[in-house]
């Protein structure tokens, strides 16, 4: 027979379970963004500036610019490409934009002696390809919320290892029984007269347990992700296993994973400052925070040393890095 009730149970465990699955993904891709963005901090920025805004648009969209505006003096937008590309395959004139901000501003690389400062700006590009960080981080968090569901629905088929098959008038009846075990009701009583020892079978659902399984697998890609970022992440109950070659290689792909978005940046830096001739406590740099400096080698990345503060030297890594 026919009941309403049985679709509409349906309909909302469909709808419960795709809401689950939409913010099980969407949570995963807001802590990426976090991390992301909170590996790079600006310094010595002009009042007028926001860092963070800027480290948003390079995850965002792969490239952003700092200029300075007759108005609004010294600036960071977003910014598109709106010409030509120069011998080096950059953007020779680009659209800096921003909320109630549009305005189309050459690119200063010092191939050109224009010293116009109202209509030149400094492209900053998250990686030498300006490709932005978020594409990368989408793919993480469905691989991430893909563990995480899969794990979710194997604990939970622990609850449920078997089927109960009934005939209709017994579907209501089963249903009560499952919520009451469902819901860990410490005793089920039903009605003797409603159910008999042949009006029930029951079949196994050979549900294993690799619930731990996957959730190796997820740590796996979270390192993943963190080495990707230029983050280390060696896995405290591994690290005492971990040979002396296992762990240069392992900082070796961290190490050049961080220094491409940092060279990047420390080059904008260094532009900036020559375009707008800021020398000494008014030069702007950029930095990776105290508590990722550990994992960049000295010898091979040209890190001389820290300042008082915990951070390394913008200044020397740009001069010794190769960035000119």
């Amino acid at each position: 027979m026919y009941n309403r009730n049985d679709d509409l149970l349906i309909v909302h465990n469909k709808k419960t379970a795709k809401l689950l699955n939409n913010e099980t993904f969407f949570d995963y891709l807001e802590r990426l963004f976090r991390i992301a963005t909170s590996i790079f901090e600006w310094v010595n920025l002009p009042s007028s500036m926001d860092g963070d805004y800027l480290e948003e648009v390079l995850y965002f969209f792969g490239m952003g610019a700092i200029l300075k505006d007759k108005d609004l003096g010294y600036i960071n937008t977003k910014c598109a490409s709106a010409g030509d590309l120069n011998i080096y395959g950059l953007p020779t004139r680009v659209t800096c934009y921003s909320f109630q901000y549009n305005k189309i501003m050459n690119v200063y690389t010092g191939l050109t002696n224009n010293n116009n400062e109202d209509n030149e700006c400094i492209l900053v590009m998250n990686n030498r390809r300006r490709i932005p960080t978020y594409s990368s981080m989408q793919l993480f968090a469905y691989r991430l919320y893909h563990a995480e569901q899969t794990a979710f629905i194997n604990v939970n088929a622990q609850k449920t290892p078997v089927l109960l098959l009934c005939n209709d008038k017994l579907k209501l009846t089963l249903r009560n029984v499952y919520e009451q075990y469902n819901g860990n009701a410490p005793v089920i009583a039903v009605d003797k007269n409603l159910v008999d020892e042949n009006s029930i079978k029951s079949v196994k659902t050979e549900a294993p347990f690799i619930a731990n399984d996957i959730i190796k697998y997820k740590q796996h890609i979270w390192n993943e992700v963190l080495t990707f970022l230029g983050i280390n992440n060696i896995q405290v109950e591994k690290a005492e296993r971990l040979i002396t070659s296992e762990a240069s290689a392992n900082n070796e792909v961290i190490n050049m994973n961080l220094q491409a978005g940092l060279k990047m940046r420390q080059r904008a830096c260094k532009e900036f400052n020559e375009k707008f001739n800021l020398t000494g406590d008014n030069k702007i740099s950029v930095r990776v925070r105290s508590d990722l400096h550990n994992i960049i080698k000295q010898e091979l990345s040209g890190v001389t040393e820290l300042d008082p503060k915990g951070y390394y030297n913008s200044d020397s890594i740009i001069s010794k890095s190769g960035v000119e």
